[in-house]
């Protein structure tokens, strides 16, 4: 998906798009170098490819470019001093990556915790049309951009699911940029009231989901993320208008050893008992099933868009 999508941006105005497998100074230098009053797409099509000091200098120096919008370094390259300057610049960062890996970054990296909670939009993928996998990249088309009138005061509808990932201030200036973006992508002057409850009825439940998966037992740890109710969540939507037991869940997660069936209930009973108190399954006895919310969810969908 980032591949199709980085694809059709190239023809965007002063974009430049670079993906990285690796990071290190000397490829900063190769890349990169001088960049002054671009945009930029940074990607990382799989996390697991970058090693622990790729990861952190990648955090580090776009965060700075983030914040500051500029970022300078002196640095050797084949025995030469090269300055890596980048000046006046705005970065779109795209990670995709695997939730026992999310787990394990915001367990280990104090920087990306840092950064997550004020930067970074945590989008929870799954399959709303339930159709197989494409063996093809999914294509975007790109409409003729217009240049809409700018707008300064952020919609409410859009600031609400916003704030679950950003800083209320960070938040409002996403919310701005995104209405300027769609009056721009579908030809519009004034983002309305409409656009903003269209964006929360077709996002709403992809960006609830992150919030309602962050476990935090103490003010003084790190927070975490509910690998195991997230892997639930997806075997749910993967049968979103079915009743399952949970011996059906215990065959899916290979979890029926006669040895520790007791233990392995317990286990999964433990996560939907969190996931029903969040609204996002409901118990039926004997059987369990998504929320309402979510099924009418899943089925608009299907009408619109399959």
């Amino acid at each position: 998906m980032i591949f199709s999508i980085t694809e059709e941006m190239k023809k965007i105005p002063d974009l430049v798009i670079n993906n990285w497998n690796s990071v290190t100074y000397y490829e900063l230098v190769q890349k990169i170098s001088l960049l002054i009053g671009k945009r930029l797409l940074w990607t990382v099509e799989e996390w697991s490819m970058l090693t622990d000091y790729h990861r952190e200098l990648l955090m580090a120096v776009a965060s700075k470019v983030q914040t500051d919008r500029k970022f300078e370094r002196m640095v050797s390259a084949q025995g030469m001093p090269v300055t890596i300057s980048i000046q006046d610049c705005d970065l779109v960062l795209l990670i995709a990556i695997q939730p026992f890996k999310f787990r394990k970054l915001m367990r280990e990296s104090e920087n990306w915790n840092s950064l997550a909670n004020d930067r970074f939009i945590k989008l929870m993928l799954i399959n709303p049309l339930q159709k197989d996998t494409k063996k093809i990249p999914p294509h975007f088309s790109l409409p003729l951009l217009t240049q809409p009138l700018p707008h300064f005061v952020p919609n409410r509808d859009i600031m609400e699911l916003l704030e679950q990932h950003l800083t209320r201030s960070r938040a409002e200036l996403a919310t701005i940029r995104y209405m300027n973006a769609w009056c721009s992508l579908n030809g519009g002057i004034q983002f309305t009231e409409a656009d903003g409850l269209a964006f929360k009825v077709l996002y709403g439940p992809y960006l609830e989901l992150y919030n309602m998966m962050i476990l935090s037992s103490d003010p003084d740890r790190e927070e975490s993320f509910h690998t195991g109710p997230f892997r639930i969540i997806e075997y749910f939507t993967n049968r979103w208008n079915d009743e399952v037991t949970i011996y059906d869940m215990e065959k899916h997660f290979h979890m029926s050893s006669e040895e520790l069936r007791d233990v392995s209930q317990s286990s999964l009973y433990r996560h939907l008992r969190l996931l029903k108190g969040k609204g996002i399954i409901r118990n039926n006895s004997p059987t369990w099933s998504l929320a309402p919310k979510y099924r009418d969810y899943f089925e608009r969908y299907k009408e619109n868009w399959s």
